[in-house]
């Protein structure tokens, strides 16, 4: 009777231990079950940071720039001078936020200027839809500039201006629009009072067309001044295979303040892509002519001349010939250019 008492405590004793590691290991494979639950149930479902900018900032961040460096020799009335310079570097960072807005800036140095924030806009627009947006500080788009040359013509020159601005624009087949406001050296900042309308068509056999219309040209950088005058743009282009041609022309209104003057500008331009010493290059001229411009300091006449070839990939070497001729005789200038221009 003792020895069947002893017998059923030591069962009991081995069991208890077992019974409890059982129990124990049945609630391990149970956490491990709903751990493995929890994983799936969060690999279904993008966190915040994965739905917003991916799993890698370089899929949706694309950095370029430029670099220009000259070597100049120009003759003038009082005799000739020749310089070497870093003329142009350019950051630019690209980010596409989401399907809706992209991001641009650009960082510039230009000779003599510390870097500064030359271009920062953002643009919204849906693929597929015709209609933009573009918030930000950019370019004036008045003037076009088609030219194939270094050195830019003299419309450029008329119609340059960077200003913090607001366009509405629109594409569908050929045609083009632009709608925008901007904040010129006038303007205080309680109130936008410039405003300007561009049209453009280009047709399927290389021939693009456009006007442009600004209601205050004297708000520009160019012209500097408080009296509001506008201006008229119209423009063509050519495209036949390698060989191109452009025209622009430009007329304000009557500048009380320019003793009654109407500047303008026309410039005539054509290039040539053509192979250089035996690798790709550029054969381009370009000619511009302003009229009653004396007040605002352009010169007259503008020829410029030059041949490009590529260096390998992402960089050209530019040898041009300008020949600047003033209002008064004593401005003319004689200037050869070498540029060693590279992008990345």
């Amino acid at each position: 009777m003792k020895k069947s008492l002893l017998s059923l405590a030591c069962a009991a004793a081995l069991a208890a231990p077992l019974a409890a590691q059982a129990s124990v290991a049945a609630e391990i494979e149970a956490l491990k079950q709903r751990i493995a639950e929890l994983e799936a149930r969060q690999a279904s479902q993008p966190t915040a940071t994965s739905s917003k900018a991916g799993s890698n900032w370089s899929d949706h961040v694309t950095l370029s720039g430029k670099a220009e460096f000259m070597a100049t020799h120009s003759e003038l009335d009082e005799g000739s001078t020749n310089d070497l310079d870093v003329d142009t570097v350019e950051l630019v960072v690209d980010a596409q936020v989401n399907d809706l807005i992209s991001l641009s800036t650009t960082l510039k140095y230009k000779e003599g200027d510390d870097f500064f924030v030359d271009e920062a806009i953002a643009v919204i627009a849906k693929e597929g839809n015709p209609l933009s947006l573009t918030v930000g500080k950019t370019g004036i788009p008045f003037g076009v500039i088609e030219s194939a040359t270094w050195t830019d013509p003299l419309t450029d020159d008329l119609t340059d201006n960077t200003d913090d601005l607001a366009m509405l624009s629109y594409a569908q087949g050929g045609f083009s629009s632009d709608l925008y406001i901007f904040k010129g050296d006038q303007d205080n900042d309680d109130h936008v009072n410039n405003a300007g309308l561009n049209l453009g068509f280009a047709f399927d056999n290389g021939l693009s067309v456009g006007a442009g219309y600004l209601n205050n040209i004297g708000n520009t950088e160019a012209f500097g001044l408080t009296e509001n005058q506008s201006a008229w743009r119209v423009n063509a282009a050519l495209e036949l295979g390698e060989l191109g041609f452009s025209a622009e022309w430009v007329q304000a209104d009557e500048f009380e303040t320019l003793g009654g003057a109407k500047p303008s500008v026309w410039h005539l331009g054509s290039h040539y892509n053509t192979s250089v010493f035996g690798a790709p290059g550029t054969l381009a001229l370009g000619y511009s002519e302003s009229d009653e411009a004396e007040g605002l300091d352009l010169a007259e006449q503008r020829l410029a001349a030059s041949v490009s070839r590529e260096l390998g990939e992402n960089a050209e070497l530019i040898a041009e010939y300008v020949r600047e001729e003033g209002y008064d005789s004593a401005d003319d200038t004689d200037t050869l250019n070498l540029v060693l221009a590279t992008y990345f």
